[in-house]
């Protein structure tokens, strides 16, 4: 099975695209759960393709055929699904700030496992591609090591400020969980809440972010927060470029369909695509939450910064 999606990953990543097209247009305005499925499963599709092109190009492949990439393939898939029941967790069940109209709970907890799967696969390997496309092009000047007190002080005020944004966050979602006049369990419809949960859930992933970056720093590894002090922006940018082309394939092509569709954010009349620009000005802090975790548990030679 793996060796032919190796040999016919670039024609089975155009089937899925065109498949998963074709289906929903032929449904186009009369959708439920099953007939919006192809959305999701086009994030396969965009998988297989984006990682054509990192094999055939850079050598780097996700396809699980040997022993080191099934182990990686393993940690992508674990911290995939703690990354997204935390943006899940928050962002849908105590914030409020989108909301799944054709997905019923019962039907969301089966399906969200192997959508939050693809979905932050995606995330990864398109951050992969964009990091592998500039380096090969480009000769950069990677981070110098920074050591001493002020680096080790920086990391443990991470630390430090990663716990009180959690137990902030913890302290909100009891409060919200207690007061809210809307069940968090019906994620169909619209949910009103005390205050806007964009800052709830701009602190969840900062917090995560903090955490898991001072968990490198005491591994050993290298962190985005050595990079930036070291004058090495070249992460940032790479996420930048990939977070554009995630809102591009996922977001933006969302537009018509509103698997997923958003409430409560600040600024929320001002949209692009029907996608609130406070929400584009946070997907980037999905890059950086995510890119940390990974970072954390993948063995020190594999590099991600």
């Amino acid at each position: 099975m793996l060796k032919f999606i190796k040999h016919h990953e670039f024609y089975l990543s155009i089937f899925i695209l065109f498949f998963s097209a074709v289906w929903m247009i032929v449904f186009l305005g009369s959708y439920n759960w099953f007939i919006v499925l192809p959305l999701g499963i086009s994030w396969v599709g965009l998988i297989c393709l984006f990682d054509f092109f990192e094999r055939k190009y850079f050598a780097h492949s996700i396809i699980p055929d040997t022993i080191p990439r099934k182990r990686k393939v393993l940690i992508i898939t674990t911290v995939s699904l703690l990354f997204c029941v935390l943006l899940d967790g928050f962002g849908v069940f105590v914030a409020r700030l989108w909301y799944y109209p054709f997905f019923p709970l019962k039907v969301y907890l089966l399906i969200a496992p192997f959508a939050f799967g693809a979905y932050t696969l995606l995330l990864f390997i398109l951050y992969e591609f964009i990091r592998d496309l500039v380096t090969h092009h480009r000769k950069i000047n990677f981070a110098q090591s920074l050591g001493g007190r002020f680096y080790t002080t920086i990391m443990s005020s991470e630390l430090t400020l990663g716990i009180i944004g959690y137990f902030l966050t913890i302290i909100y979602a009891l409060k919200f969980l207690t007061d809210s006049h809307l069940s968090p369990f019906i994620i169909t419809q619209k949910g009103e809440v005390p205050f806007s949960g964009f800052y709830i859930l701009t602190l969840v992933l900062i917090s995560t972010f903090f955490i898991f970056e001072f968990i490198c720093f005491k591994q050993n590894k290298q962190t985005l927060t050595h990079d930036i002090l070291s004058g090495n922006f070249w992460p940032i940018i790479f996420i930048l470029i990939a977070n554009t082309l995630a809102i591009v394939i996922i977001e933006f092509a969302n537009t018509p369909f509103h698997v997923w569709s958003f409430a409560n954010w600040p600024y929320d009349h001002i949209r692009l695509l029907n996608v609130p620009v406070a929400a584009l000005l946070l997907w980037p802090l999905q890059f950086y939450a995510f890119l940390s975790m990974l970072r954390a548990l993948f063995p020190s030679k594999e590099v991600v910064w």
